[in-house]
């Protein structure tokens, strides 16, 4: 049987450096916003990212969703639903990992012209290395 659980935990900075405590849910099951439990006791902490944590067989996985307890907790489901169709044989297509940004199809024409003439005058960073080949 595979694994299927997925955790979330928040990364807090603690008198003894940074550890990864348990978030606190509510009756409704939603993330409790900055809440997490250290030592078995609730304790407010709004510094630090959430982060999802699985197995992939012995090995464990933890991926960091961001700063929003919202955001974390529908990750956390996501990932849930992913890893319940991937045990139940069902083909899983990839997220496009831009995290909701758009990227323009082509760089405007002045941008290709002055990152030629940066690299031309010696500005070498691989993006004006990419624009000068093309």
């Amino acid at each position: 049987m595979a694994n299927r659980e997925v955790n979330l935990t928040k990364g807090v900075q603690l008198p003894n450096g940074t550890r990864y405590c348990r978030v606190l849910l509510s009756a409704n099951g939603r993330v409790k916003p900055d809440v997490v439990i250290v030592n078995g006791k609730e304790e407010r902490h709004p510094e630090g990212a959430y982060y999802l944590e699985w197995r992939e067989g012995a090995k464990r996985v933890r991926l960091s969703v961001g700063k929003d307890g919202a955001d974390a907790g529908a990750r956390r489901l996501r990932k849930e639903a992913e890893l319940n169709a991937v045990n139940n044989g069902v083909a899983i297509v990839p997220e496009n990992g831009d995290n909701g940004h758009r990227r323009n199809a082509e760089p405007p024409a002045a941008a290709l012209r002055w990152t030629r003439l940066a690299f031309s005058r010696g500005i070498d960073t691989p993006g004006t290395r990419e624009c000068a080949q093309e």
